[in-house]
């Protein structure tokens, strides 16, 4: 009776893969010959078939099928489209993030600049995501980051970045992004900014790898410690150190003492504020007019619900320096 069954799944498998690849070859023939509104809508029709079925396995895999092929052909607003069905497919049947993040990350590579669809698509997946990973899962921000990159879109690269777990990648993406577009006075405060987010997030140890890296692999500083040229990146790397050894005086010190260098920009006061919170217990401080608005902002990127707290045994090793 066990064998039975077992043969009757087998061919029930055989036969839904059987259908699928003449489906996929009939709707092929349709791209290749030009017909792709034809080819779209079939697509679209055979989806929501198989999804009324609860088909979900078959239903995925002729929507990622098309995509690829749309996307081979330069057919991205179809391919987006399709796109969007299967983010509603994922959230609809709760699938597995880990177990779907990978067709979304082929998409990605996959996918061309020109297309306005595709940040609302790239949205739609980060927001899939956001229901394990606060603030979208790591691999997806990686894989977009990487694509904006190599496109050169350094502006909407640097929104990804900040999310990846990856110092050392962040900080070749900050020394080109300053090389490129940046003037020689701003060398310091391209890695400022992004070690201050990363503090912000709790991501203590990528914010070192960062500023390391940066620091050492930089064209324009090269060295692997302080004291620095610029006070801003001496002024960080005691920032880490303060917020290693959890020295509420020497953060205080800090930012007195640095206050010039803290002021080239508007937002590090508001970003140093957030850190004495989470790092050394300080009370949020009560803020009006441009600084209020400042730390709103600060507030709705960092919190939340669902708060991710510094990781255990997230340990660093670094040199434990006073301040001179």
């Amino acid at each position: 009776m066990g064998k039975r069954k077992m043969a009757s799944t087998t061919t029930s498998t055989s036969n839904s893969k059987s259908r699928l690849d003449r489906i996929h070859h009939k709707f092929k023939a349709k791209v290749d010959g030009g017909n792709f509104y034809e080819a779209s809508h079939m697509i679209k029709t055979l989806f929501h078939r198989y999804k009324s079925q609860k088909k979900n396995e078959d239903a995925e895999n002729v929507l990622y099928e098309s995509i690829i092929t749309f996307l081979q052909h330069d057919q991205n607003e179809s391919a987006y489209e399709l796109g969007k069905l299967l983010i509603e497919l994922y959230q609809s049947i709760d699938h597995d993030i880990e177990t779907g993040i990978g067709k979304i990350l082929e998409i990605i590579k996959k996918s061309t600049e020109g297309s306005p669809s595709r940040a609302d698509f790239i949205e739609s997946a980060l927001s899939w995501t956001t229901k394990d990973h606060k603030h979208g899962h790591v691999r997806l921000h990686e894989a977009v980051a990487q694509k904006y990159w190599e496109e050169k879109n350094y502006s909407s690269a640097r929104q990804h970045i900040i999310h990846t777990t990856n110092g050392s990648l962040c900080a070749s993406f900050l020394i080109e992004y300053h090389v490129v577009v940046g003037f020689p006075g701003e060398i310091d405060l391209f890695v400022t900014q992004a070690v201050l987010q990363f503090l912000c997030l709790r991501k203590i140890l990528i914010a070192n790898a960062t500023f390391s890296n940066y620091t050492a692999k930089h064209p324009g500083i090269k060295r692997q410690s302080h004291p620095f040229n610029q006070p801003l990146l001496n002024f960080i790397a005691f920032l880490l150190l303060a917020v290693e050894k959890g020295n509420i005086e020497q953060f205080s010190l800090l930012c007195e003492k640095y206050q010039p260098s803290i002021h080239r920009d508007p937002t590090y006061s508001a970003y140093l504020d957030k850190i004495g919170q989470l790092f050394f217990g300080l009370p949020p401080p009560q803020r009006s007019g441009m600084d209020g608005m400042i730390g709103n902002l600060m507030e709705s990127l960092f919190t939340g619900p669902g708060s991710e707290a510094i990781t255990e045994g997230e340990d660093i090793v670094m040199e434990t320096e006073d301040i001179d």
